[in-house]
């Protein structure tokens, strides 16, 4: 079974903070659109737009200072957008100039100084022959009924006749985060920004990225109005890791995208250290009001980064957004070059071919990795690869998986790459052969430099021995074990895989997988007043306490999973949930401390692979939280 084949690109695990083999078949379009330069130094958001009336492509650029701060070398406002136009289909672009040339973002009731309007995204509507601009605006502004100093953003609209401006500005924004306080039916997310506006038949529908701060989860609410000037509806989430099924943490929207086939689709990337994960929700455009009509059609194979200098974070700042044209969609994406300064470029895939055979996987401010799903003893693999700086095949794979913390910016912790045995190979020819222990302890089984880059891995394992050679050159045969457990592909830092063969000749078996207690809190979107519990009682290494409304949620999948827990006097009964629904509860209360154990099993899972699996406390009592063991069969005909 070749693993690089797109027939089998859901064989791969995909996680937003471990990444994503993705197979996707988008190619770079021209050069590089905008290069930022100081004062501005992260462009890193914009958004693409075809013009219908003479298909012209525009890219309008959203220009920041330096880790998106306020800077005194910024002219005017600190942040604010430029529009580019191509009239070759994104060969060449001409810079037109900032779209709005008095830097202006002034609205009756708020007075000061205009602090941003950086982010932008155009729609066409044919009934009136506008184009209409909705744009994020900031301000630092002195409220005269209340007398005190604050601080506001949102999103607004404007309309113009052409998509270059000038533009007319609506008087009001149709979203305040603070004066008209649009967020306070929202919960924990209380900023709104990267918004998107569409007609309908009979209203027009909004769509506001929120914002929960140190939450760290993010959401997409929509409020509607029968007119852009009119009154705008209660807001309402509609997308959020407050759903009961499978949802990806760390997944922040941006610009929805609605082509004209009457869906609304709202990607989204992962704020993990890496950002090589995306993921793609839809819904019918005259419903999408209602969280019920939203569904996520694709995980993975959205997105690859490459080995290019103005592409060295992937990608970086936002998600992709585009349109349709000549069977082809194109979109806009933007990066961090070698200065970590943002870079804004357009690439394109065949709509009838969206996949290809290869998969990249890449490492940026920390490794990437991703396991089989899928279990080999004896096997016999053959790889074929390119790469940049180091990658590490693991021949046997038993880590936790998890982020480093409860935070964006998170990376695979350490645990991850606990319990394996690894070839690494570096681009200037170095390998060496490791088996880490369940402490993380690391031995080196053979190391050496081959005289050129690794292109080929072949690996042999049968009984307890293995046998590994390097473009073709025998590099270490040893004992490993005999275990069966899946095989797993890593790229280490500022690091890209390229692989166009991972064929494994053996039998695949049901495969096992365990998750941390860090990636149930980092999926539950909860901080505060969790306990952290380390020490010999948890296997995952860091555990944690919870109890009142607190809990813990893993995305898996698999069919089955074992909850690990430890017991203690002062710890009560936990409730074990699946998407959605209460499955039993298990007694984490004992007269004397326990180590970690089995507290409760599911086996037999309905439907497909993906399922949620959430931790509370009984009528509020204490529980633990340490590890999840996921099951499922090995990956066949019936889940291609």
């Amino acid at each position: 079974m070749d693993y690089a084949k797109k027939e089998r690109r859901e064989a791969w695990l995909r996680h937003p903070v471990l990444g994503d083999p993705s197979f996707d078949n988008f190619e770079k379009i021209g050069e590089t659109v905008h290069v930022s330069e100081a004062p501005y130094e992260w462009a890193v958001n914009g958004s693409i737009f075809r013009d219908p009336k003479t298909g012209f492509w525009y890219y309008y650029a959203g220009l920041y200072p330096y880790g998106y701060m306020w800077s005194p070398k910024a002219p005017g406002v600190q942040s604010h957008f430029v529009t580019y136009r191509s009239m070759d289909k994104g060969e060449n672009w001409e810079c037109l100039g900032p779209g709005f040339p008095d830097f202006d973002c002034h609205f009756p009731g708020l007075e000061g100084t205009q602090m941003c309007f950086p982010d932008v995204v155009m729609d066409y509507d044919r009934e009136t022959d506008r184009y209409w601009l909705t744009y994020d605006w900031g301000a630092r502004y002195i409220d005269r009924d209340e007398g005190w100093l604050g601080k506001d953003g949102g999103a607004a609209l404007a309309w113009a006749k052409r998509p270059e401006g000038p533009f007319h500005k609506l008087k009001r924004p149709f979203w305040s985060n603070t004066l008209g306080k649009d967020n306070r039916h929202l919960g924990r997310f209380d900023r709104g920004y990267a918004s998107s506006v569409f007609k309908r038949k009979h209203d027009w529908i909004a769509f506001v990225l929120q914002d929960s701060g140190d939450y760290f989860g993010w959401a997409l609410a929509c409020r509607t109005a029968l007119d852009p000037e009119g009154e705008w509806s209660v807001p309402r989430l509609i997308l959020s890791g407050d759903r009961p099924g499978y949802y990806p943490a760390l997944m922040e929207f941006c610009f929805c995208m609605a082509p004209g086939d009457g869906k609304v689709y709202a990607p989204a990337t992962s704020v993990a250290g890496n950002r090589n994960y995306q993921v793609v929700f839809a819904a019918d455009l005259e419903q999408a009001e209602y969280p019920s009509a939203w569904s996520m059609i694709q995980e993975g194979s959205i997105w690859h980064a490459r080995p290019l200098s103005d592409e060295r974070a992937g990608i970086w700042g936002q998600t992709i957004q585009g349109f349709i044209e000549d069977d082809k969609f194109v979109v806009m994406y933007a990066s961090k070059d070698e200065r970590d300064y943002g870079t804004l470029s357009v690439a394109a895939m065949p709509l009838d071919k969206p996949f290809r055979d290869g998969f990249a996987i890449s490492g940026h401010v920390g490794k990437s990795i991703a396991p089989i799903l899928a279990a080999y003893s004896d096997y016999r693999l053959r790889m074929e690869m390119t790469f940049t700086g180091t990658v590490e095949i693991f021949l046997r794979f038993g880590g936790i998986l998890g982020p480093d913390g409860h935070k964006s910016m998170a990376v695979a912790s350490e645990e991850t790459f606990f319990s394996s045995l690894s070839v690494e190979l570096e681009e200037r020819g170095g390998y060496r052969i490791l088996a880490r222990d369940e402490k993380g302890k690391t031995e080196t089984f053979s190391c050496g430099t081959l005289p050129e880059t690794p292109k080929a891995l072949e690996v042999m394992s049968y009984g307890e021995r293995l046998s590994v050679k390097v473009n073709g050159e025998p590099v270490w045969e040893g004992e490993s074990g005999a275990e069966c457990r899946p095989l797993a592909v890593c790229a280490h830092e500022y690091s890209v895989l390229s692989c166009s063969r991972f064929e494994v000749e053996g039998i695949p078996c049901r495969y096992t997988l365990r998750y941390s207690a860090e990636d149930a809190l980092l999926a539950a979107m909860q901080h505060g007043s969790w306990q952290p519990a380390g020490g010999a009682g948890f296997i995952s290494g860091r555990g944690y306490i919870g109890s009142g409304a607190q809990c813990a949620k893993w995305n898996i999948r698999g069919d089955g999973f074992r909850v690990f827990a430890p017991k203690t006097p002062e710890l009560g009964n936990m409730e074990i949930w699946v998407d959605g629904f209460l499955y039993g509860t298990a007694d984490l209360c004992a007269e004397q401390a326990e180590p970690s154990g089995k507290v409760y099993e599911v086996q037999g899972l309905p439907g497909d692979d993906r399922h949620l699996v959430m931790l509370k406390g009984y009528e509020g009592q204490s529980f633990a939280v340490d590890m999840i063991e996921v099951e499922g069969e090995p990956f066949g005909e019936k889940r291609s």
